[in-house]
């Protein structure tokens, strides 16, 4: 695994020995920062469910302003770690549930974008767009990206809508959006 473009391109990124972290994929990463494009450089970015931070890294690499990392597993937290060391970059890591951090009253941030990768056997997305919505951490013209398995249904919620989703393989990649009122 390998971060794709910009400042960092081609920087072979650390992974688990074993298959408790799941990395996106760079077929996956590649389609997903070719529909961000541009609006990466100088955004502020939210890393849920981190795991290797390759899509936070990938983010930075592409020239992001900022990048926080969100994990649960000190596993994950230590991978992000030496990735981050890998490319000589300071970020914040933070080991907390996502909903959790989402809902803390000390990160009143909000973010252009929102990677949310969790497990694919995790059914709480629901939760995590109410808890993005309720505290505000989406900035109006922001995007929450989220993968998950193919084989579940659309995630709906309240002040979201999907702009754009694509199945590869055995991941879809959701584009959701806040609805704009009219």
């Amino acid at each position: 695994m390998r971060i794709i473009a910009g400042a960092y391109k081609g920087r072979r990124l650390f992974t688990p020995p074993n298959l408790s972290i799941r990395p996106t994929s760079d077929r996956v990463r590649e389609f997903i920062f070719s529909c961000i494009g541009g609006d990466i450089e100088n955004a502020q970015v939210l890393d849920l469910f981190a795991g290797t931070g390759a899509i936070g890294l990938e983010a930075k690499s592409r020239g992001a302003d900022s990048v926080v990392f969100v994990d649960l597993s000190a596993q994950a937290l230590a991978i992000i770690r030496r990735n981050l060391d890998m490319v000589g970059l300071q970020a914040p890591l933070i080991k907390m549930s996502a909903d959790r951090f989402l809902r803390s009253v000390d990160t009143h941030v909000a973010y252009d974008f929102i990677f949310c990768d969790p497990p694919y056997d995790d059914r709480a997305f629901h939760d995590i767009l109410d808890s993005i919505r309720d505290c505000q951490r989406l900035k109006p013209e922001g995007l929450v990206i989220y993968e998950s398995s193919a084989r579940i249904e659309d995630v709906q919620s309240e002040g979201f809508t999907i702009i754009k989703k694509k199945a590869m393989g055995d991941s879809r990649i959701t584009f959701y959006g806040l609805k704009t009122s009219e």
